[in-house]
């Protein structure tokens, strides 16, 4: 089978590969920096433009592709809504013109987010994307957007996995810092106390990215389409343990206090803290999920690796990732 994979030298992506790769598949790799694949079959690409700005070799090494998976663009909590929007926005449109155009595109599986959701309130299930949600920042409202353009494609067959924040050894160079309780690793490094609602006990769906590497591949193998799952660590761990676990490399224990103050004085203090203010947002309960969310993932066996968390912090350390007083350096 030869896939082709947006995004293929990010966190997530480098792990789709590796598992495909493992599984038989003829990969071609299609990413901004195809030197980090290192591999054949590596193209330069980019979402922003049409076509992916592919020229006609890059055409003719994408002939017979099968499947796309989709999985570019990084998380982060900072973004302006030109950058931000217009990257998913446009890019998946791009992608899905670039998936009608080869023609002989039998599935595209679209890499979503749970923050897709964003605000919205409720139990939620697969089936739910617009339920008159607000939404905390414009990844968020982004992520939504671009699932939306993926469930109303209409030219190819689609297949949507929404996943959680990602965790889970890798390069340390490619481990983001941007989004996620990654972000706030350098305020709980720094020993400085950390204001969440119930002390961070409360899950963020954490998703092993090893794991999440594995559900995509099933959602390409898919006989059906149309579909969206979820994919998050079934033992939901809370916020509270992600972060101990990412800090034990470090010997250090977050000190983790409970908010019982409004929004928006967490996020006068997070500023002057030195922590991105619209992290802030994530001091409290996201959404709520049913309990059969993850049905949707058929027999796959949906455990996370042990100590995936703590391995991602350990890496980071290892890899020289050092806290400071404007945040984390490399």
């Amino acid at each position: 089978m030869k896939v082709a994979v947006v995004g293929a030298t990010g966190y997530l992506g480098r792990s789709v590969v590796e598992n495909l790769r493992s599984d038989g598949c003829e990969v071609i790799s299609l990413s901004r920096h195809p030197e980090a694949d290192g591999a054949y079959g590596a193209l330069e690409a980019d979402v922003t433009m049409p076509n992916l700005g592919l020229g006609p070799s890059s055409m003719d090494a994408l002939r017979g592709t099968d499947a796309i998976i989709s999985c570019f663009g990084s998380v982060s909590m900072e973004t302006n809504p030109e950058s931000t929007v217009g990257l998913h926005v446009h890019g998946t449109e791009h992608v899905f013109d670039l998936a009608a155009r080869l023609g002989t595109v039998e599935r595209v599986v679209h890499v979503s987010s749970v923050l897709a959701l964003g605000r919205a309130e409720g139990e939620l299930g697969n089936r739910e994307l617009s339920r008159d949600q607000s939404f905390r920042n414009w990844y968020e409202y982004a992520k939504y957007r671009s699932e939306l353009i993926a469930r109303n494609e209409r030219r190819v067959p689609v297949n949507i996995l929404r996943l959680g924040t990602l965790l889970g050894p890798s390069r340390p160079d490619i481990i983001p810092l941007s989004g996620g309780p990654t972000a706030l690793l350098a305020h709980v490094l720094r020993g400085l106390p950390l204001a969440l609602v119930d002390r961070g006990r409360f899950p963020i769906y954490a998703s092993d990215v090893a794991i999440a590497a594995r559900a995509i591949n099933m959602m390409m193998k898919r006989g059906e389409y149309g579909i969206t799952a979820t994919y998050f660590d079934p033992e939901l761990p809370d916020l509270c343990y992600v972060l101990e676990q990412l800090s034990r490399p470090w010997g250090i224990f977050p000190r983790l206090v409970d908010a019982r103050v409004p929004t928006w004085l967490q996020r006068i203090a997070a500023r002057r803290l030195g922590v991105y203010e619209e992290l802030s947002e994530y001091s409290r309960p996201l959404m709520t999920f049913g309990r059969d969310i993850l049905t949707h993932l058929g027999d796959l066996a949906l455990e996370s690796r042990p100590d995936y968390i703590f391995e991602t912090g350990r890496v980071l350390r290892d890899g020289g990732v050092s806290f400071e007083t404007g945040g984390l350096a490399r």
